[in-house]
This record gives C-alpha cells, sequence and structure tokens, in this order.
C-alpha cells in the first residue's frame, strides 16, 4: 500500500505544489493560513523528494527549542527583567526570587513565543521555492523572438526560434520561474539520447542559456539561470573543424579548362573566386546586389552590409586578380541590362541565396578531375585558406579580422587593445589583400568574357518562369479537381425531395 507524502498536491496542469497549512494558533501572527509553492515539476517522484525535504525543513523549524529566539526580543526588553530569574523550558525551570519576578514570567514567556512563531514563519518562507511570477514560456519566447530579429541574420533567427520552441515543447509551457536545471539537464539529456553531436547540444544550451538571461532582466525573475555551465565540456577540442585547401588542391579546383567547362553559371563560377581573394562566407557572396560592388578612391570594393553577426558589416577590397579576371565588368553588364542582383538568376529559399551553389560545389569537388573528399574540405575551407595564406604573409591580427568579418576586439595580445577599426581604411586593407598569392594557378585561362553571362542569366530566369508558371497551373488544377469531388460528394449526401 502506498503512503500518501504529507502537504503535496497537485494544480489542474499536472504540476505539483507543497501546501502547508498554518496551526491554529499561529494564525493571528502570522496573518495566513497556509503556505502554497510550487515545486516546479509534473514528475511525482521528484514531486514527492521535494515535499519530503521540505516537511523535514519545515519541521525542524518548528521544533527548534524556543530558547533560541531569545535573540528576537524587542529593543529594552531585557533590561526590564532582573537577572535573577531563570527560565529554562526545555527542563521545566522557572525560578523567581520576589512575587513581582513572578508577575513578569507570563510576559516574558509571551514575548519568547511570538519570537519564535516569527523565526518560524521567516524560516519556512526560506525554504520554499519561489513562487510564479506570472509569466510563461511561450509569452516570454515571443518578446525574446522579436528582439533577436533586430540583430541576428534571418536564418540564424530561425534556428534560435527553433530550438526554444523545441525547448518548451519537451517540458511544457510554464511559468518561466518554474524552470529549474534539472528541466535543462533532462533537455540536454534527450538531445544526447537523440544521437546529436557535442556542438550541436552545446549550440542549443548556448541558446537557451541567453533565453533565460533575458527573461531574468526583462522579467526581474530572482532566479539562477538554469541554463548555465552546462555545456559539454571539451567540445571544441572534439568537433570537426574545416580546414583549409593545400596549394595542390587549389590547383586542383581551378584548372582552367575544367573550371569554365563545369561551372559554367555566373554564381558557380565567381564565388569560389571571390572567395579565395576575400574569404568571405558563401551567403554573404551569393546574395550581393550590383550596387555592392563600387570603387573607392579608385580601389573597387564589396560592401558586404549584413551576415552572420555585427561583425560581419565591413568592406572587403577587390584582389587585382578577380579586377583581372572581369569581375568589375561583370557587374557593369549586369547594371546595364537592368539587373539588380550580382546573381539575377538564384532564387532565395529558407535558408537564403547559397544552397544552391554550395551543393554545386560540393558536388565539383568529389569529381575524379578534382578529387576532394574530405568531409573538412567545404566551400568555407576558402575563409580558412584566406587567413591562413594572410597569416603566412604577415598581415597583423586587426587587417586579418577586419577582411573576413571576425570580431576585432577578440584578445589574442596585449596589443590587441591598440587595433582601431576607424584607422583600418581601404588603403590599408587593399595593400594587406593584395599579400594572397597563389602560385600554380593560371589565372590568365580561366577568363571568361563577362557579356556571355547575360545570355545564361536571360535563359534560366525564363525557364523558371516557366516553370513557376507550370507549377500554378498544376496547383489549380489539383485545387479544381477536388472542389469538382466535394461538390459531387455532397450531392450525392444530400437527401432526395
Amino acid at each position: 500500500m502506498s503512503i500518501k507524502t504529507p502537504r503535496l498536491i497537485r494544480d489542474r496542469c499536472g504540476v505539483y505544489y507543497f501546501r502547508f497549512v498554518v496551526p491554529l494558533a499561529l494564525r493571528q501572527s502570522v496573518g495566513k493560513t497556509e503556505f502554497r509553492r510550487s515545486l516546479r515539476t509534473k514528475d511525482s517522484a521528484i514531486a514527492r523528494q521535494r515535499a519530503l525535504a521540505l516537511s523535514v525543513a519545515v519541521e525542524t523549524r518548528m521544533n527548534d527549542d524556543i530558547g533560541n529566539f531569545s535573540h528576537l526580543f524587542k529593543p529594552g526588553a531585557k533590561n526590564s527583567i532582573r537577572e535573577k530569574i531563570t527560565i529554562d523550558l526545555p527542563n521545566g525551570i522557572i525560578q523567581t526570587d520576589t512575587p513581582e519576578e513572578a508577575a513578569q514570567v507570563p510576559a516574558i514567556l509571551a514575548g519568547m513565543a511570538a519570537a519564535r512563531q516569527a523565526e518560524m514563519v521567516a524560516g519556512i518562507s526560506a525554504v520554499l521555492p519561489m513562487a510564479k511570477c506570472g509569466t510563461n514560456l511561450e509569452t516570454a519566447k515571443t518578446e525574446f523572438l522579436k528582439q533577436r530579429k533586430l540583430t541576428l541574420k534571418d536564418s540564424t533567427w530561425r534556428k534560435h526560434r527553433g530550438i526554444v520552441e523545441g525547448f518548451i515543447k519537451t517540458i511544457g509551457n510554464m511559468d518561466v520561474a518554474m524552470v529549474g536545471a534539472k528541466a535543462v539537464t533532462g533537455y540536454k539529456t534527450g538531445l544526447i539520447d537523440q544521437g546529436r553531436g557535442a556542438r550541436t547540444v552545446n549550440a542549443h544550451l548556448t541558446v537557451l542559456e541567453g533565453f533565460f538571461e533575458y527573461i531574468i532582466s526583462h522579467y526581474s525573475v530572482n532566479m539562477v539561470n538554469p541554463a548555465k555551465n552546462l555545456l559539454i565540456a571539451d567540445e571544441d577540442n572534439n568537433a570537426e573543424k574545416y580546414e583549409p585547401f593545400t596549394p595542390e588542391e587549389l590547383q586542383r579546383i581551378f584548372q582552367p579548362d575544367f573550371y569554365r567547362k563545369k561551372l559554367k553559371l555566373p554564381d558557380f563560377y565567381w564565388c569560389p573566386l571571390i572567395a579565395l581573394f576575400t574569404g568571405a562566407r558563401a551567403e554573404e557572396i551569393a546574395s550581393l546586389d550590383v550596387e555592392q560592388i563600387y570603387p573607392v578612391k579608385g580601389i573597387w570594393i564589396i560592401d558586404i552590409l549584413k551576415g552572420k553577426n555585427a561583425n560581419a558589416k565591413r568592406r572587403v577590397p577587390l584582389h587585382q586578380a578577380l579586377i583581372d579576371l572581369g569581375l568589375a565588368d561583370y557587374r557593369m553588364s549586369l547594371a546595364r541590362a537592368g539587373y539588380k542582383k550580382l546573381f539575377p538568376h538564384i532564387q532565395p529559399g529558407t535558408n537564403g541565396y547559397r544552397k544552391n551553389m554550395t551543393r554545386m560545389f560540393g558536388t565539383y569537388l568529389d569529381l575524379p578531375e578534382v578529387n576532394i573528399i574530405d568531409p573538412l574540405k567545404v566551400f568555407h575551407s576558402f575563409r580558412h585558406t584566406v587567413v591562413t595564406a594572410l597569416t603566412g604573409k604577415g598581415v597583423n591580427e586587426g587587417l586579418k579580422r577586419a577582411m573576413v568579418g571576425h570580431d576585432i576586439d577578440t584578445r589574442l595580445s596585449s596589443h590587441d587593445d591598440y587595433i582601431h577599426p576607424s584607422a583600418l581604411t581601404v588603403p590599408n586593407l587593399h595593400d594587406a589583400i593584395s599579400k594572397l598569392d597563389y602560385e600554380g594557378i593560371d589565372f590568365e585561362r580561366l577568363k571568361i568574357p563577362q557579356d556571355s553571362f547575360l545570355p545564361i542569366i536571360a535563359k534560366r530566369i525564363t525557364q523558371q518562369a516557366e516553370q513557376k508558371k507550370k507549377k500554378t497551373e498544376k496547383a489549380a488544377a489539383i485545387a479544381k479537381t477536388e472542389a469538382e469531388a466535394k461538390t459531387i460528394a455532397e450531392a450525392k449526401a444530400s437527401p432526395k425531395i
């Protein structure tokens, strides 16, 4: 037969509470008939453990020796009591010398009892968990994501939304003050059981830590961040990192005849070359507008307006190799044709513009003629290649980070305090990026007449329009068929008159 746990109740939502009924003798001084505090769980086993622990704490407070509370007497109370009055309640001893002293004993005992009650109430309040704050996780999520929308890239914002929504779905839409470290730890364990890697798990926990920091600061919740200090240790040492391309691999990638034959679309052709001389991210390149490439004091630049984070906004000078290959000419031909995007045939998807280009580049690396099958060698490896090459040329950390869009305030040495972004001018950056030199690649033979891309773009856009039209017509035909079938079914079901 199960034994009922004392002072444990559950609300209609399934959340367990600890309920302490104040004894009748104490209610007048306490001013309450009961204390009720959430145990922050829907798990009966966890709730029983917490309720029993709280019961022990409360009983301990109630059974303390009344003599322990003499320090709570009102100021001056002890001065009105003669030293010859002896009160030893645990042993049942009360000693006085005169009838007058004996008459003071009831008042002294009443004061001691009041002090004991006050101490007991304070102790019970201290051991019980906090009450709800009045805001649930869904409400906090909406406000959190609204604020993050202002600073995060769309694809990154969607990842944050998915993580927070997944967490709430797992533990339930409870009051934010009821979420403890155990709930987040359980969520973490669930991710690991699903086979998620250390990097993915830590990414989830980092987002949740930021979510609860937002809750604590914006809703004035008196709680410890339940997602703090839960990251998987040494994840950086075990996680896979992308590797730079070697000089030999770059020569295989940029084989002039093969490269031109296989990568005919302008984004397939230009994106790897731009990445090779700028270290820019795939999405930063694939999403470029024509107007983001222009000259500053005679130096052509790419003006990257937004990206993965706040540091992504930057101006990157074009290497002379890109000018010689015709990137500026390609940009001018698009402007004359009235196009707004640098690659106007790309249709943006959920994760932006880069998907088809990076997928095609991965397929290109796997071809026998290129034969780069290392999973750590991908399009993003161009960033590692550029940073590695600049390091080899002695370019300082501030210039490197400014060019590739890393945090310029990262403390890599004591001298970093003296790096000022405003001093890193376009000529400074141009001098640094001009140091890039990839031997063994015949860039002259890679060159293609830039106006030759215009017919390819026009044809591609026409094909996309035709495909979209056919898709729309097919959807309309299906909808019409379904509507007719519904009408027939309703006619058959209607009663005959």
